[in-house]
């Protein structure tokens, strides 16, 4: 993917508090083409940093800013736009991602010479312009829960909805070489996916598609997964939470992320209505990931009933 290369690009910063970071940074992606979201300070504050190939609309950004804020009823955090000059944005960016270590994974960036400590399993991740890198709390809590299954379990077939740029159907492949399809409604970050993948050394093993949600008719084909990993926002886990039970196996399991703790409630009494059953609750920091399985299969022991990281 060489969007970015060789071009001028503009920078927009502002600072939230963290508890709306989330909805901050939503409400800057319709402008712009990647969106950065730090972690909390000692003030409770997060800084978002977002770039954009284009020349942004200062106007219509402010507008949308300060009509969040008001709903929130908060000020209006101010933003600070900077037109940048031409640069490798794309590779700029790789070289800012430091390691992180998440469990026994190790995520380092694409071009990144840093070696794998002893143990741990390498993931060589790049955003480009998708979600998923591993730096925010909800892939961090779906990470821990593909460790977890680890402990017991084994997959064969294997579903990464919303994949972003593919790190959890990545993951998945490197714990169990399994067959993985990474689905995004997002065509940019299936370009993105595919890329990580072939730089994973895993084109072999995961199918990278388009498709607006498991209902399609050729994820249906591929159905029954016996793990599905959905790390993406609770109303489309609500609205997807039929197809999503039907094409799970037996015993199969459900990894379901992108919610806050308090956002969770309603996602945990969907999928139990629908008749799965809470193997876990994890939490990292105010995020929450839950893991449901399907009935079809002796569970005992699999994994505790709530786990922390």
């Amino acid at each position: 993917m060489d969007r970015g290369k060789g071009e001028a690009a503009w920078c927009l910063t502002l600072s939230a508090p963290a508890a709306h970071r989330d909805r901050f940074a939503a409400a800057l992606d319709p402008f712009v083409n990647s969106v950065a979201v730090g972690a909390p300070d000692p003030q409770g504050r997060s800084f978002i940093e977002a770039v954009a190939m284009a020349e942004p609309d200062r106007g219509l950004i402010r507008a949308s800013l300060a009509l969040l804020a008001a709903s929130l009823g908060i000020a209006e955090p101010a933003v600070e736009i900077e037109r940048l000059a031409p640069a490798d944005w794309l590779m700029m960016s790789r070289q800012a991602f430091a390691p992180i270590r998440i469990g026994r994974f190790f995520i380092r960036g694409c071009d990144a010479g840093d070696r794998v400590p002893g143990g741990c399993i390498g993931l060589a991740i790049d955003s480009g312009m998708a979600f998923g890198t591993g730096r925010h709390e909800s892939t961090q809590g779906c990470l821990l829960a593909l460790l977890q299954l680890a402990r017991s379990r084994r997959f064969a077939r294997v579903l990464d909805l919303g994949c972003g740029c593919g790190t959890l159907g990545i993951a998945a492949a490197r714990l169990w070489n399994c067959r993985v399809t990474a689905s995004d409604i997002d065509g940019e970050a299936v370009e993105v996916a595919q890329g990580t993948v072939r730089r994973n050394g895993l084109a072999a093993r995961i199918r990278t598609v388009w498709s607006d949600g498991p209902l399609r008719r050729w994820i249906a084909r591929k159905a029954p997964f016996d793990l599905i990993a959905a790390n993406i926002v609770p109303i489309p886990l609500l609205k997807l939470s039929r197809g999503l039970v039907r094409d799970l196996a037996p015993g199969g399991v459900i990894i379901l992320g992108g919610m806050m703790v308090t956002e969770a409630a309603a996602v945990e009494r969907r999928y139990r209505i629908l008749g799965l059953h809470l193997l876990a609750r994890i939490d990292v920091a105010s995020w929450r990931t839950l893991v449901f399985m399907r009935p079809g299969l002796r569970t005992s022991r699999l994994v505790p009933r709530v786990l922390h990281p």
